[in-house]
This record gives structure tokens, C-alpha cells and sequence, in this order.
């Protein structure tokens, strides 16, 4: 788990309500080339029905294999009103007050999970080269904070995704509240 400082008390608080998570994959996910509904590396989604708002505070990635072609690295936002994503794989959380492992309803974060409409990049955080761990002995991830600025509403989803076909692991630290 990434050490994080905050950079306002507005982080503190949230942490201090319980109301902030931690999750990532624990295994890579290969994404699809390019912006795709399919197989998004961590895909984190604003329940339609589920009664909650979520605010991202950080997203990372890090490839640790050699991408078969360079690869730019982007935060998409998606959402339908019709549907949410479907799931096969859900990703690991832990509460960052509490340790707590499940997260409360209206709110999925999944390893693997096909969304229900194509998402738009609304963020660079990186490129991925095509040589190897081994080659480049220094990898540094694929991050950004948005301090909580980036609010999802039900039916809206955030993932990382790639230009072309890579492998990742991926990180995001998010708050959950009401609406």
C-alpha cells in the first residue's frame, strides 16, 4: 500500500469518518488497446441505485512487464444511465480507518469487469515503454491526486486504461458519501 500524506485537512477528516478506501488488483489485468468497455485495468463504479457519490483522491498504475508497444496510460470516466458494469473479478479494498475488507453497497471496485459504454480520457498518467523490469531498473508508477475532486454519481464509473494492450497493476484511494 502507497504511504500517503495528505495534502488538506480535508483528507484527514474523511479518513477520521471512515469514509475513505484503499484498493487495488492484486494480479495484472491486460486492457484492451485503446478505450474499450472491455477489460479496463481496475474499473471503480458509482452503484446506479446504490445511493452513494464517490471522490477519487489518487489513481496509480505501474506495468511491470514490457509492453508489447509503447503505451499511453489514461484515466477514463464512463457512464451509461442504463446500466452498471458487469464483474468477474472483484479487486481487494481495505477501509483506511477501520482495515475493514468489503465495501459498503452502492459501490464496486472490480479487477476485471466489462463496462456498459466505451469511457472518455479525461487524464494522461503516463507511458509505458516496451523494455523490460530488467531493463529499466527504476519503474516508476503511472499517478496523480485529484485530492477529491473527482466526484462519481451513480451509474458513472472510473477506470485506468491504455492505448495499446499492456499489463498493469493499479491502485486508487477513494471516499464514499451519501448522497
Amino acid at each position: 500500500m502507497t504511504m500517503v500524506r495528505s495534502y488538506n485537512p480535508d483528507f484527514d477528516e474523511a479518513v477520521a469518518r471512515g469514509n475513505v478506501w484503499a484498493g487495488a488488483n492484486q494480479t495484472t489485468v491486460t486492457t484492451q488497446a485503446g478505450l474499450s468497455g472491455t477489460t479496463p485495468a481496475l474499473t471503480l463504479a458509482a452503484l446506479m441505485a446504490g445511493g452513494k457519490r464517490v471522490k477519487i483522491w489518487y489513481v496509480s498504475a505501474v506495468g511491470l512487464v514490457g509492453a508489447a508497444a509503447a503505451a499511453a496510460v489514461w484515466a477514463a470516466m464512463g457512464g451509461s444511465g442504463i446500466a452498471d458494469p458487469s464483474t468477474t473479478t472483484n479487486g481487494t479494498v481495505r477501509n483506511m480507518k477501520t482495515g475493514a475488507a468489503a465495501l459498503p453497497g452502492g459501490v464496486g471496485l472490480y479487477s476485471v469487469a466489462t463496462l456498459p459504454a466505451t469511457p472518455v480520457a479525461i487524464g494522461q498518467l503516463g507511458a509505458q515503454l516496451t523494455g523490460a523490469i530488467t531493463v529499466a531498473p527504476v519503474v516508476a508508477p503511472f499517478e496523480r491526486w485529484y485530492n477529491g475532486s473527482l466526484w462519481l454519481a451513480p451509474g458513472f464509473n472510473f477506470s485506468i486504461q491504455s492505448s495499446t494492450a499492456t499489463t498493469l497493476f493499479c491502485e486508487y484511494i477513494f471516499e464514499i458519501v451519501d448522497l
